[in-house]
Order: C-alpha cells, then structure tokens, then sequence
C-alpha cells in the first residue's frame, strides 16, 4: 500500500466522523483544506454557516481566524521591513503619533517593534470586543495607547501574551504605509497570494459569505470589531 492510499484511508475516517462530532459538540460548522506538496487533496465543508437560514457552509465560507491574524500581520510588517521602511530594533514610540507607550518600570524606548512582535514589549494582557448591537466603537488608536499602552514589565524580561501589541503594530503599518491596514493587507499578502477570499473585517462585498459566530448555548453573536485589528480580525475561508 502507498503512502498516498494510506493518507486517503485516513482522510475516509477523518470524513466519516466529523458529523457525528458537530453534532455531539454542538458546533455549528467545519470547513477543512488538506494539501500535500503544493496541491490541495481535500477540501469540504460540513454543517450549516448560517442556523437561522439554513446556509450550508462551503469551502469559501469565510471564519474569523482570531488569533491567527497575528502571523498575517506580522507578515504585512516584514514586508515594510524588507523595503527598509521599519527597523525592528528601533522604539515602537518612534512609529507613533500622539499615543505612546509609557513605562512604569522599565525603558519605554526599550519596547521596540520587534518585542511588540514577539510578546515582550511589557505590555500586559489585553483584549476588547465591539459589538454592532451597542451604541459603543473602537477609539482612535491614539487614544486606545493612551488608556492601554502601559508597560508593565521591563521590555525584553518577560514573555506575556498581548494582543494590543498587534494592535499597535497594525498601527505603525498604517502610518509608515499610508495606508488602511486592511488595504495594506489585501494588496501586499492577501492578492500576491491569490487569498481572493480574506480580508482584515468584513467588507461588505464578503459580508454574506461568512459563518455566523455561536455561543456555547447556540445563539448568534452579533458581529465585533476590536481595538487590536492586527491582533483578531483576519476572515479567511479553507480554499
């Protein structure tokens, strides 16, 4: 038996489980791609997008990637990096507007874009959701390093998870880019790769084609945007 017969015996069973898995998980949808090499050997979905209308989801159906945003954008920032635009060792202060960093222990020049990138710039845990329902948005993100962009650990001495780091770095890519985060994205990862299905946030001509977000309980979230884009708000489907 080849290895290609044994992986396609395996990707049988893999199929054949997934619904009896939803089903006992409660999980609304799966939407899958396997390659091997450079091609694509599999692709499906299974379960329904949207409960409410009964849209079965595909393999385009777009999911919020959430934390995988990160390696996206730290893509984006490598590619100002290769074109000399941002130094990585250089203070993340030096990219920024009227918002800055401050340090309350620690060099707030020490807290460099490429420790913002790795999680040990001193910046704390963080994360803020913005639902649609409520009559609150996102601040300017002047404002949000303001009130959030504290250190509170020696840039450099500790790892901690941050993704208002992420958010400060989509930041800097908009300011040294001139550009929308988002439109950087699409033009310089997302359309060189062919990612015609991916987008930071839903514009509004892939809107309709995204999965609904579910609680445990089964009801619809109402759509969220973040403080921290660069951090959350990559959408992507598994083709």
């Amino acid at each position: 038996m080849s290895t290609n017969d044994i992986l396609e015996l395996d990707l049988d069973s893999i199929r054949d489980l997934i619904p009896s898995q939803l089903k006992e998980t409660g999980v609304p949808s799966l939407a899958l791609a396997v390659a091997q090499g450079d091609r694509i050997i599999w692709e499906e979905a299974f379960g329904l997008a949207h409960r409410e209308s009964g849209s079965q989801a595909t393999p385009d159906t777009l999911y919020s990637l959430a934390s995988i945003s990160k390696p996206i954008t730290a893509t984006g920032l490598m590619v100002l990096v290769e074109r000399g635009l941002i130094d990585l060792d250089r203070p993340a202060n030096d990219y920024l507007g009227d918002g800055k960093l401050k340090a309350w222990i620690g060099r707030a020049e020490d807290a460099t874009v490429r420790r913002l990138a790795n999680h040990t710039s001193g910046l704390p845990t963080h994360y803020h959701f913005f639902f649609e329902d409520e009559p609150y948005s996102s601040p300017p993100m002047d404002e949000t390093i303001r009130r959030y962009g504290n250190l509170v650990n020696p840039p450099g001495e500790t790892y901690r998870y941050a993704n208002l780091g992420y958010g400060i770095l989509d930041h800097i890519i908009a300011r040294v880019s001139g550009q929308t985060f988002a439109k950087f994205i699409h033009e310089e990862v997302f359309a060189p790769l062919g990612m015609a299905r991916s987008s930071i946030g839903l514009p509004q001509n892939l809107a309709p084609h995204h999965a609904t977000r579910y609680t445990n309980e089964g009801s619809p979230i109402p759509f969220y945007d973040f403080d921290h884009p660069g951090a959350s708000a990559a959408f992507c489907s598994a083709h």
